[in-house]
């Protein structure tokens, strides 16, 4: 009986979650950000390609993602670890002190004050990989999973204000 154990609450919010996530599935949103998507993995246009505003949107947006799914290690190691400047200047952008702040200690504990490698093999070989580093990188993740400066409406506002949906 799921009440008597209270696990009706959890299956509630179970519920609530699938219900947002599928109005998130039909949004202009959603749209824009799959056709970004394409658009920047597309040979012909490429991120270079891209209107200033976007490539701000696009980087956050790999950013929050990534360390979502899997931390700030996560981040530096897959693809998108060469969008960390491009994420830093975003931030700022965003006016997210918090989260910028966050990212560039991020940044120092996984590289030092050496800069982040463009390419996918070097960032893996330069990355610290050490008990305290990766502790501190998960500190790091804790403190970014707190959402101190609300990025995704922060992203939001900023694509509306820029014209990218909605």
């Amino acid at each position: 009986m799921p009440c008597k154990g209270g696990y009706r609450e959890n299956i509630e919010a179970g519920k609530k979650r699938r219900e947002e996530e599928q109005i998130y599935l039909q949004s202009e949103e959603r749209r824009y950000w799959e056709g970004l998507v394409k658009r920047v993995h597309d040979e012909r246009i490429g991120l270079d390609r891209i209107a200033p505003a976007e490539k701000t949107y696009y980087a956050v947006s790999c950013l929050i993602g990534e360390v979502y799914n899997g931390g700030f290690g996560q981040f530096f190691s897959n693809a998108s670890g060469s969008l960390s400047g491009l994420a830093i200047d975003g931030l700022m952008e965003l006016e997210a002190e918090t989260s910028t702040t966050l990212l560039l200690r991020a940044k120092e504990t996984a590289f030092g004050d050496r800069p982040v490698p463009a390419d996918q093999r070097a960032r893996w070989d330069a990355m610290a990989n050490t008990d305290a580093s990766n502790a501190e990188l998960n500190r790091l993740d804790k403190l970014f999973y707190e959402d101190p400066d609300k990025l995704g409406e922060r992203c939001a506002e900023f694509a509306k204000a820029h014209g990218l949906y909605g």
